[in-house]
């Protein structure tokens, strides 16, 4: 790259690492970014071709996407979940749709990609463009396909805490050649466009990915197999580790439907035998030291009430998941530790509720 003195501007780097992404997700066209929310919020503007309107989503997701909505001039339209999968319900995506829906944005979980056929058949229904939020599904498939060919478009991350690491950064997905184009000019403020932009209704930005994050997801792409070897021993002993205690179960595990998953997050959900409810378990096992957090909970339309959006599985979801420590820096004894904290409050949940519920009583 030094060698090169090119730093930017689609570098060769930047323009392998397409290639290699392209051919990894079986695509014929990748659009390396700045951030895969660059890539959301550009997708969504040119689906709404200049229209204000709203985006169809889930709540139960990552917090930016109803911001990448109101930044491309949409409004986010909360749909509910499958309960099983915990991605999109067709039927819910279609009872949310109106005159005002401009497109679909699905998100594809580290556990499932979701019902995939079923949210095509209501877009295509509804003449609607459908597109995914693929962050999480980086090497897994659907149907004996590699995620990165569905709908109009994939989005998936290079963020640091992500499979492929560029430290930063992001790449579209696609099969569609005009949006291809449509997101190269636009990534770089429409310029070297054919014709006039406005025709196409794309509002230009700086959305390049620099030479030294390509170096970096270069490499990182390289691994990716042993990282997801990796991913799965770890998500193995966690298993182990968490086997036969009442109330716990670990999403993914076991793979439901035999397709290839990434075990890039590990999440367990509570419910009845477990005893405690799942933010006093949070809390207790932060008292122990642990980097623990609720799975995307508060869901989104409690912060984006308009237009309000009655969600009952989403609802009972989010109060359920805890996202446990994963990635390579927890070790095994690591694991073994969680999984005897966790056993330890299924045998003594009922005291220790008995003890606080004592302790606040004047």
């Amino acid at each position: 790259m030094v060698e090169r003195r090119r730093l930017t501007n689609d570098g060769p780097l930047v323009q392998e690492l397409e290639a290699q992404l392209a051919a990894y997700h079986g695509v014929h066209h990748c659009i390396a970014l700045a951030n895969a929310g660059l890539g959301l919020i550009m997708l969504m503007q040119i689906f709404s071709g200049g229209r204000q309107g709203e985006v169809v989503m889930p709540a139960f997701t990552f917090r930016g996407l109803p911001h990448f909505a109101r930044w491309a001039g949409q409004q986010p339209r909360f749909a509910d979940i499958d309960l099983n999968t915990q991605t999109l319900s067709p039927v819910a995506v279609e009872a949310a749709i109106s005159e005002r829906t401009t497109a679909i944005l699905a998100v594809c979980n580290f556990n499932s990609p979701g019902d995939i056929d079923g949210l095509a058949e209501v877009a295509a229904r509804h003449d609607l463009p459908l597109f995914f939020d693929s962050v999480y599904g980086v090497g897994t498939a659907y149907r004996g396909r590699r995620l990165g060919s569905f709908g109009r478009a994939e989005v998936f991350s290079l963020h640091a805490t992500k499979l492929i690491n560029g430290f930063e950064g992001g790449y579209v997905t696609t099969n569609d050649a005009p949006l291809a184009r449509q997101l190269r000019y636009q990534r770089n403020f429409c310029y070297g466009a054919e014709g006039d932009c406005s025709a196409d209704m794309l509002i230009g930005l700086n959305a390049k990915l620099n030479e030294p994050h390509a170096a970096m997801a270069l490499l990182s792409l390289a691994r990716i197999d042993e990282t997801i070897g990796a991913n799965g021993a770890r998500f193995e002993e966690y298993a182990t580790a968490c086997a036969g205690i009442p109330g716990l179960r670990l999403l993914g595990h076991p793979v439901p439907d035999g397709e290839p998953r990434n075990y890039s997050l590990v999440v367990a959900e509570l419910a009845p035998p477990w005893p405690l409810d799942r933010d006093l378990t949070l809390a207790l096992l932060r008292a122990e030291g642990l980097a623990i957090s609720a799975y995307y909970s508060p869901p989104l339309n409690r912060d984006w009430p308009d237009p309000p959006a009655h969600l009952p599985v989403t609802e009972i979801l989010a109060s359920r998941f805890l996202q446990l420590p994963a990635g390579h820096l927890v070790s095994r004894g690591d694991i073994e530790a969680i999984g005897a904290l966790l056993r330890f409050l299924a045998r003594h949940g009922p005291s220790i509720r008995a003890a606080l519920a004592e302790e606040r009583t004047p």
